[in-house]
């Protein structure tokens, strides 16, 4: 392949523009509707050739390099076509290196998600950006509870290139449940997830993209259309006598409440989560639980350098990985039992009888926009970051922690404790309350999670989640 720049000569209308792309980025000076001359510089989808015409479909920021991405097209005429043939493979062959170019995706969209705006962000930002990258797709909306779980669990995986959820972070639940409860699970947890935001939390997209983007359909289409398969742990959960997965959070009080308990404020948007969580931690409330926890490391301080190191380690992809589950052992056992076993000593468990404001434990940094709840989660290191707030964290110091969680800073304040675990039981002494899985209801009884490494994926770009933790 030539080396960078990747330059060709074309015209747009009278006037001679360059295009040159950087290994990146497109760029180029061209005339805009006024006759001004703007210099471009863009995110390339697709680009075909037809006779002397060049159509180049773009990604573009709408208004500087924080704020959301749109789809433009832009036709360029050509003399050499032997050149602009040439051109376009080179720019195409590295835009989608190690990427499959034209995806053929299952999408589904809940419609009820994000205040109902789910359905026209897909309609009006997300299915453009796919039609114009040259991608397929077969769509469903989702019309009840679980329905997507019904369908993943129905679906010929061999049809799809990924399944990708227009939705919050519930129907992604639903998804990695379906596939993980098929007969062929061996072969269907493989099939790569895509996240688009629909929802009112979007913990993954956020986690994904970070704070200025998680909320951004078109970065996160863009993500879905150029990204690669990341592997990503599975929290197997069990409760009474069952067991289902957990991609993303487990809650245990305040966070629970305030995820759970809010239904009726869904009008407020993403806002709700916060307006409550000040208002309980104010109020001081607890909960009793016995907690038990097996650690790996509860030190902050070292839990922070390890996250940087971490950072600076290339990135592992999804086909360069083998996880627990293949002919040999085609179901998940979890190493550490299940709530209604007793704790063995040899595993190191650490048992505890005490008041909480919360216990929540998690795979994502982010659970909402503003709420970098566990900033030091990574996507598949094995581990599950547990963060527990105790009884006695003061007003004063409980809105301090609150401010925090915004950034994450919230994890070194000394009242609160923060570690990365291999699994943990939560045996909550009340009859009553919230528990939230992936911000999904489930009984209030006594659970345990256990991490499972890199059993699902995610389509990334970047392979990691964004920085959640400062350096």
């Amino acid at each position: 392949m030539a080396s960078f720049p990747f330059l060709l000569q074309v015209h747009s209308g009278h006037n001679q523009v360059e295009l040159s792309y950087n290994g990146q980025h497109l760029e180029f000076d061209a005339p805009d509707l006024n006759g001004n001359r703007t210099i471009h510089t863009v995110e390339i989808l697709n680009i075909t050739l037809q006779e002397q015409t060049l159509s180049i479909a773009v990604c573009v920021p709408k208004a500087g390099p924080k704020s959301e991405s749109a789809l433009e097209a832009f036709q360029f005429q050509v003399k050499n076509q032997t050149q602009a043939a040439q051109w376009q493979a080179n720019v195409l062959g590295h835009v989608y290196k190690d990427v499959k170019r034209s995806k053929h995706f299952k999408i589904l969209v809940n419609p009820f998600g994000g205040q109902g705006h789910a359905k026209k962000l897909w309609e009006h930002i997300a299915e453009p950006l796919i039609k114009a990258a040259g991608c397929t797709y077969d769509l469903t909306y989702t019309t009840h509870r679980y329905h997507a779980k019904e369908i993943a669990k129905d679906l010929n995986i061999r049809q799809y290139d990924a399944v990708v959820c227009v939705s919050g972070d519930g129907v992604v639940h639903e998804v990695i449940n379906g596939l993980m409860e098929r007969q062929d699970a061996i072969i269907a947890h493989k099939l790569p997830i895509g996240a688009i935001p629909g929802g009112s939390g979007n913990a993954l997209s956020f986690s994904l993209l970070g704070e200025d983007h998680g909320a951004h359909v078109g970065n996160a289409t863009l993500g879905v259309i150029k990204g690669r398969a990341m592997p990503v742990d599975l929290c197997s959960v069990t409760q009474g006598n069952g067991r289902f997965f957990s991609f993303e959070l487990q809650s245990f009080g305040l966070i629970a409440d305030v995820d759970l308990g809010t239904e009726h404020m869904r009008w407020m948007g993403e806002a709700r989560f916060t307006v409550s969580a000040v208002g309980k931690l104010l109020s001081q409330a607890t909960t009793g639980c016995e907690l038990a926890y097996i650690p790996v490391e509860t030190n902050i301080k070292r839990i922070h350098e390890q996250y940087n190191e971490a950072r600076q380690t290339p990135v592992v992809w999804a086909d360069q990985t083998h996880d627990e589950l293949d002919a040999n052992h085609p179901s998940i056992v979890d190493k550490f039992g299940g709530v209604t076993d007793s704790f063995r000593q040899e595993d190191g468990w650490v048992v505890e009888n005490d008041e909480y404001i919360t216990v929540v434990g998690a795979k994502t940094p982010w659970i909402s926009k503003g709420s970098i709840t566990n900033p030091a989660a990574q996507p598949n290191d094995g581990c599950i970051d547990l963060l527990v707030f105790p009884k006695d964290i003061g007003r004063v110091a409980g809105l301090a922690v609150m401010i925090g969680v915004e950034t994450g800073e919230h994890v070194f304040h000394k009242d609160v404790r923060y570690m990365k675990v291999k699994a943990f039981r939560v045996s909550p002494k009340a009859s009553s309350g919230f528990i939230s899985m992936d911000g999904e209801h489930t009984p209030y009884q006594p659970y345990q999670v256990e991490a499972h490494r890199g059993l699902v994926s995610v389509l990334s770009i970047e392979g990691r989640y964004a920085r959640s933790m400062k350096q």
